[in-house]
């Protein structure tokens, strides 16, 4: 090819030249510098009526969209385009609302057909739209690549978001039929503006761009992706303008609430399950539930009773009706009025005054006027009260605050339920919305499922609980056959039921259903357990110092090697860092009740001692911490771990200094009420550093994993029991829920039951206790695999480690 270069011209032109053009220039279809053509688009969008020219189509029904076929005029830059997106790393996105993986923005992406296309569209083509619609349409890029795979979706919403003024989607897809999914669906609206039903649905077609005005009414999805052989690529973004004006928003009745019904304990005496009748065993679920907000209670309902209503609930008499609106919920709810006797029996007994004192005495929560009552529930009453009122003064209706009062006082003085009985088939799902953010109120839901043996966590239709304006989840349940889920939830917590996939789905024609019954019960709260995620942590600092015993070698030995503590172990060795915080981890464990009783603040130098500042997640693990540290468990447990990560000789013993703030706590550790006050006045505001994150990381990183690890799978000896118990703490419950999804000896309230048989012998014994009972049931096949793995499930990767006797890794 000849050159139209001078001879005199520099490279440095020439690389000026290269880097003008490496920006593929995008040819957009001819419609766009058609005058004639946007006249006639102009004037059919203003009038909401239908036109359609070539490739390009515009309806209004049901609200004003584009359709642009062969928007790109070069199949070759569309190819090219489509190769540069699938080079993109793609996130994982999911939540309520949707499930797919989407690229970061590509703004800034220099990519020359990336580049060429987002040019195109928000400068010429950008121009030519903004004159359709008659409005100035801001120069802002917003835009990015999705790919949605099987199962991925995109449930009802309305874009809405100030400044966004128009949809599009440039689709990039293989061959497409609607049979695939992943189709555009636009929703019909009431008179509320709420959407009603799909009303036309838009195959995908590579190189087709889609664009709508974003509205009130402009309600749309992305149908689940139903083929496992292609994958769904579109670039999606906005036009920025001036929103159009919202109606106010519609807020709907709540479900009616009522009080309890009138029936005696006998109805508990048929239906119940007798282990959870025990007032010493309802002692015991309502400690742990205060621990959690939180518990599931497997086979509550009596086995033959569970069944009974399983079978008639698959009877065809029941009326389901679908509820909705989609941009809130899609299932079904049965009618009650057609429901079979034994269903409506135990619909009764969920409902009655019997139920609502035994769900007391699981929770603590007021839910019967035999409950004593808290004083805390008149400040909390109060707290309620002040921001209803803040809320009502904001509208301006002072007599509807009054009424809200009067309301609320009467709801927390008489507790009051209201529930349905749901069924989830595919498709089914709940979303968060404001509407029930602003009513969100402490309450207690309760959830019991008749799903099938068969029903599986992959299938969706799992119930999540996540902080208000936050993306981190709190809590998921999942559904399990005549397992009673009991969740305390905060006014800051809110939930939803994860959309049901078409895993659920045995094949095309077949559909697996869960139901259950859902239920939801205000009431006082009676004891001081805090809601979830609300507890503050407490702050402690730690000395330590490891030395060897006075002896005349030993002497000698710290004259030549200098200061042997674990503070100059983690500054003067490479490895040292990572195995002395591994030594401090597995002490805090051993001593604080597990891992879950505290985090890891700072560890520095603090001659002579190596100092470390820790956070306690609540009084008691800081308690049980204090009573290890005043028996010299602590010291004990930091020596053993000690000598065996940093191989030291048995000799070395440790010496610790315990403070809070300036307070040496060693000095009264008799008095632990005195020490946790200490404690709780001088807990400094800290975060994590950042060089523990590293170490967290790093301990992650080379978490036991036996799938790769080589070791003798034999079968579980005295000794490994023993290990077990003395290193396991509370989580023994954890680690036996894990064993028991293999081991039916472990299934159901057995590990409920072993821990109110053993509650006095304390955490060992009930350890040893579950271990015994899973190598007696199992035989040779209680192999030290299960073990591990079902530690690794509960992340107690370093207790397994101990029974393995694995040294530190180099």
């Amino acid at each position: 090819m000849a050159s139209k270069r001078r001879q005199g011209e520099s490279s440095k032109t020439e690389k000026k030249k290269q880097k003008k053009t490496c920006e593929e220039t995008a040819e957009l279809c001819s419609f766009v510098g058609d005058e004639e053509v946007k006249r006639a688009v102009k004037e059919a969008w203003s009038q909401r009526s239908h036109y359609r020219q070539g490739d390009l189509e515009l309806d209004c029904h049901p609200f004003p969209h584009c359709i642009i076929r062969n928007f790109l005029g070069s199949n070759a830059f569309v190819e090219n385009l489509q190769r540069e997106l699938l080079g993109l790393n793609f996130h994982e996105k999911s939540n309520d609302l949707y499930k797919f993986k989407q690229s970061d923005d590509l703004k800034k992406r220099t990519e020359p057909h990336i580049a060429g296309l987002r040019a195109a569209l928000f400068g010429p083509f950008r121009s030519w739209l903004g004159e359709v619609l008659g409005v100035e349409l801001e120069p802002t890029v917003d835009i990015s690549c999705a790919r949605y795979e099987y199962t991925d979706v995109l449930l009802c919403h309305d874009d809405e978001l100030e400044g966004r003024r128009v949809a599009f989607i440039l689709y990039l897809v293989p061959p497409w039929q609607s049979s695939d999914g992943g189709t555009l669906d636009l929703y019909s609206t009431d008179s509320n503006f709420q959407p009603q039903s799909i009303v036309k649905s838009i195959v995908p077609s590579s190189n087709t761009l889609v664009l709508f005005e974003v509205s009130p009414v402009s309600f749309h999805q992305v149908s689940e992706v139903l083929t496992e052989d292609k994958s769904r690529l579109s670039l999606g973004g906005w036009f920025h303008g001036a929103s159009l004006e919202r109606p106010p928003r519609y807020i709907e009745a709540p479900i009616p609430r009522s009080p309890h019904l009138p029936r005696d304990e006998t109805l508990l005496l048929e239906w119940v399950n007798p282990v959870y009748l025990d007032i010493s065993y309802q002692e015991q679920i309502q400690e742990e539930f205060e621990d959690s907000s939180e518990i599931q209670l497997k086979d509550f309902l009596k086995e033959e009773k569970f069944r009974e209503v399983s079978e008639a609930l698959r009877l065809t008499q029941i009326q389901w009706t679908k509820r909705g609106p989609p941009n809130k919920r899609c299932y079904e709810v049965a009618s009650l009025d057609t429901l079979p006797p034994c269903v409506s029996a135990c619909w009764e007994l969920l409902r009655s005054e019997a139920f609502f004192l035994l769900l007391s005495n699981f929770t603590g929560l007021r839910l019967h006027y035999l409950c004593p009552a808290d004083d805390d529930d008149d400040e909390d009453k109060d707290e309620g009260k002040e921001k209803e009122k803040e809320e009502d003064s904001a509208t301006g209706s002072s007599t509807e605050a009054q009424s809200a009062d009067t309301s609320r006082e009467k709801e927390l003085s008489t507790p009051v339920c209201c529930g349905e009985l749901r069924r989830w088939c595919h498709g089914g799902y709940t979303l968060l919305h404001d509407a029930e953010a602003a009513r969100a109120e402490y309450a207690l839901d309760l959830v019991l499922p008749f799903c099938g043996a068969d029903w599986q966590s992959e299938f969706g239709g799992f119930t999540c609980y996540v902080a208000n304006e936050e993306d981190e989840e709190l809590l998921t349940v999942h559904p399990e056959d005549n397992s009673l889920a009991l969740v305390y939830r905060d006014k800051e917590t809110l939930k939803f039921v994860k959309h049901v996939n078409h895993k659920s789905s045995s094949d095309s024609a077949t559909c697996r259903a869960l139901r259950r019954v859902d239920f939801n019960q205000s009431g006082r709260l009676l004891l001081s357990a805090q809601p979830m995620g609300s507890r503050e942590g407490i702050t402690v600092s730690v000395g330590v110092i490891l030395q060897e015993e006075a002896s005349p070698n030993n002497i000698t030995k710290f004259e030549e090697n200098g200061r042997q503590d674990l503070g100059s172990w983690a500054m003067d060795r490479q490895e040292g860092k990572f195995n002395v915080f591994k030594v401090i981890k597995l002490t805090l464990t051993d001593s604080a009740g597990g891992l879950g009783g505290y985090e890891i603040l700072k560890v520095h130098d603090a001659d002579p001692f190596l100092g470390v500042e820790v956070k306690f997640m609540d009084v008691s693990a800081c308690q049980q911490f204090l009573e290890n540290y005043s028996s010299g468990a602590v010291r004990q447990s930091l020596s053993q771990h000690a000598c065996r990560l940093l191989s030291l000789p048995q000799e070395f013993t440790v010496e610790t200094q315990l403070k809070a703030s300036t307070h040496i706590l060693d000095l009264y550790l008799d008095k632990l009420e005195l020490c946790l006050q200490q404690i709780h006045q001088s807990q400094p505001e800290r975060l994590r550093d950042e060089e523990i994150e590293h170490l967290e990381l790093l301990l992650q990183r080379q978490a036991l994993r036996p799938a790769s690890l080589v070791f003798e799978d034999r079968m579980l000896t005295a000794a490994d029991v023993q290990s077990f118990s003395n290193g396991v703490g509370r989580q023994w419950k954890h680690v036996g829920r894990a064993l028991g999804k293999n081991c039916r000896a472990l299934k159901g309230p057995a590990i409920d039951n072993l821990a109110y048989e053993y509650e006095r012998e304390g955490l060992y014994e009930q350890a040893y206790q579950l271990l015994s009972r899973f190598i007696q049931a199992e035989g040779r096949a209680a192999k030290l695999s299960r073990l591990v793995k079902a530690l690794e499930d509960c992340k107690l990767t370093s207790l397994a480690e101990n029974i393995l006797d694995i040294q530190p890794r180099e």
